[in-house]
């Protein structure tokens, strides 16, 4: 019999829905359960995609033996971790403090009011029963000496969000901004790409801060760095040779074996990366890597709404990789008259080898380095390995394939549509940009409400949980970057409304940050746990960097100094830790250095102002906003800039300040 994740929308709880566990989703109904059988819980923490989650389903859940343990002893709780990041980073917290780290999946052992005493990750069969039986013993057997371990846990979890205030004298300056980027330098790998060690994470906000300080300083040196990351990252077995996008990260410190898992919010940041990396350098190469990212999520990963599914799993057939390998027979048998050519482009039997006969598709070389090689023209050789990829595709697809999350997260969906009006911005395609736009509506037509208010996850028509703070800033940021796509004042609107909302609901009252829950959470065991604070920027950054951004940026757009106040102070709060941590503060130093550099706002009236306001963004300028309109706006920072003969004005401001006007683009320097 199925047990209750049967009920459940999310892919991986489903996948644990005929388990011979019994296991509840995270609720009330699980808590009251353990407490009236005045026993543990197990919280077992995963995600669809998860390689080694799937490995532990199997192994331990899908037992009967092992369930009958775990169901005598503990009440069993799953949780996707998408879903309910509130409840992920609780007890990642937990077996952190405990052990230094934590991953997944995750198993924390909770009082039955969910307080944690103990965690781990994967666990073997053998070990997963004997900590079972230990634990319950403990439990009955120690109360007292588990029942404090809990009261210290909770009392660690707590003090994670203490963020001390600054200095009173604190400044936000250059200096901040170049000690940041000169001690994350210090762990740049320099013939890699990347930073140094493995695994190796492709990290977007990391790479965009140091595109960012490379237009604020103009170091070659930063320059260099970032090309050479951006160069390995597409050259190697993390970038999806035939099919385009990156797998979660590279194992080793090549960048050759991946985590074969794809990720949204991987590709949709990566997809703003190369996008403003080739605006900024003009390398062609960059805008193949773009389109190949944007080909990947319209052919997988997106729904016939036109929102975007959450991930593809790294599991096949049971197996990790299987669906993305190679043997060399199977490119001889398909491409027979250039599979020798072509084993040697994609480095199958050499640099590509992984295991047993199987090969991962790489690049070796680049196609100006192999075509010389080789003795031919560059052109004769991508058309070459353009039709080589079709066949290599057709018959990949016929393959079983690895499962599909599809449920729809309303923060990778906002970052995914960032995504595509980075890609509009570099390649002018106007298909692009009607994807966000279809995108965009479906958000807000079916998980926003009227007031601004956010439900987190869709799924079967159905709209789920109540959105978390990264839910309202990603979206806010995604619908300023339509606004200037579009220059249609309703999304401009719309994110106003959203940061509004979110300052109401998420504000923490000792500081200008913002809760990672709002305040009226519905789900009392949350909050009586620990009130979250997020403020590292990891693989996505996080929610209050991103505010820090988006009021910087509605403060301008609305001629409101409270919303750049906030902003700034947002940013001198973290300063310290932004200067000792970096690559964990990296989009902060992206914020910081917009304060630092100051924002333009180029304002474009008249009948030209969408044409010429188009014109300015095809150069990457991280720190220009921009504004145009015919003949009307209700928006602030157009007033009295309109001409009764709708000629075109162009305005260039800073901190509430204009230059005088001018009628062409090039008569303004930026």
């Amino acid at each position: 019999m199925p047990n209750r994740l049967i009920h459940e929308t999310s892919p991986y709880l489903l996948q644990h829905a005929n388990n011979p566990v019994n296991w509840y989703p995270y609720g009330n109904e699980a808590i009251e359960e353990a407490k009236r059988r005045n026993c543990p819980i197990i919280i077992s923490i995963g995600y669809s995609a998860c390689h080694w989650c799937h490995v532990m389903e199997h192994e331990s859940f899908s037992v009967p033996d092992v369930a009958e343990v775990m169901n005598q002893l503990f009440v069993c709780v799953k949780v996707d971790r998408e879903e309910r990041p509130d409840v992920d980073q609780i007890y990642l917290n937990a077996v952190q403090l405990l052990h230094g780290q934590g991953g997944w999946p995750l198993n924390c052992f909770a009082m039955p009011d969910g307080r944690p005493f103990w965690g781990g990750t994967y666990f073997r069969p053998e070990q997963w029963t004997d900590i079972l039986r230990q634990l319950s013993d403990m439990y009955q057997n120690n109360y007292v000496e588990i029942l404090a371990q809990a009261e210290r846990i909770h009392s660690g979890i707590k003090g994670m969000g203490i963020i001390d205030a600054p200095a009173s004298d604190i400044s936000t300056d250059i200096t901040a901004v170049e000690d940041a980027y000169n001690q994350l330098a210090l762990r740049f790998d320099k013939s890699l790409g990347g930073t140094i060690g493995a695994p190796k994470f492709p990290m977007p906000s990391l790479w965009q801060f140091v595109l960012n300080y490379h237009f604020i300083s103009q170091s070659p040196k930063a320059l260099a760095q970032l090309q050479l990351t951006l160069d390995k990252m597409a050259m190697g077995g993390v970038y999806d040779q035939v099919a385009g996008g990156f797998a979660r990260y590279s194992t080793d410190t090549e960048w050759k074996v991946p985590h074969f898992e794809k990720m949204l919010y991987d590709n949709a940041q990566l997809t703003v990366l190369y996008a403003n990396a080739f605006r900024a350098t003009g390398v062609i190469f960059y805008v193949e890597i773009l389109k190949g990212i944007l080909q990947f999520i319209n052919a997988e990963l997106t729904s016939t709404e036109g929102a975007f599914y959450a991930a593809l799993d790294a599991d096949s057939e049971g197996k990790e990789g299987q669906f993305y390998i190679w043997k060399r027979e199977e490119i001889n048998e398909l491409l027979p008259e250039y599979a020798d050519l072509l084993s040697r482009y994609w480095g199958v039997g050499k640099e590509g080898h992984w295991e047993a006969d199987h090969n991962i598709l790489l690049r070796p070389n680049t196609d100006e380095q192999f075509a010389l090689i080789e003795h031919l023209s560059t052109e004769e050789l991508r058309q070459l390995v353009k039709m080589s990829k079709k066949v290599l595709l057709n018959y990949r697809n016929l393959r079983v394939r690895p499962n599909l999350d599809d449920k729809i997260i309303v923060s990778w969906n906002a970052m995914m549509i960032k995504g595509f009006v980075a890609g509009a911005f570099a390649t002018s395609d106007e298909a692009l940009k009607e994807t966000a736009l279809k995108a965009a509506r479906f958000l807000d037509d079916n998980m926003i409400s009227t007031d601004g208010k956010i439900t987190r996850t869709w799924k079967n028509g159905k709209a789920r949980i109540n959105g978390f703070l990264d839910d309202y800033a990603f979206t806010a940021d995604a619908f300023i970057s339509l606004y200037q796509l579009t220059f249609d004042e309703s999304w401009l609107l719309r994110a106003k409304q959203l940061i509004d909302y979110t300052i109401n609901e998420f504000s923490q009252e000792s500081t200008p940050l913002f809760w990672f829950v709002p305040q009226s959470n519905d789900d009392p065991n949350i909050n009586n746990l620990s009130r979250l604070l997020e403020t590292t920027d990891g693989v996505e950054p996080s929610g209050n960097s991103v505010m820090a951004w988006v009021m910087l940026a509605i403060g301008n757009y609305f001629e409101d100094q409270t919303y750049i106040d906030r902003s700034k102070n947002m940013c001198n709060y973290i300063q310290k830790n932004m200067v000792a941590y970096p690559a964990y503060h990296a989009n902060w130093a992206t914020i910081t250095a917009a304060h630092v550099n100051g924002i333009d706002l180029v304002t474009i009236t008249g009948t030209e102002a969408v044409t010429y306001a188009t014109q300015l963004y095809r150069r990457f300028r991280p720190f220009l906003l921009l504004a145009a309109a015919y003949n009307k706006s209700s928006i602030p920072v157009f007033k009295n800039k309109f001409r009764s003969d709708h000629s075109t004005m162009i305005y260039k401001c800073r901190n509430h300040t204009c230059e005088a006007p001018v009628e062409k683009i090039e008569d303004i320097s930026l």
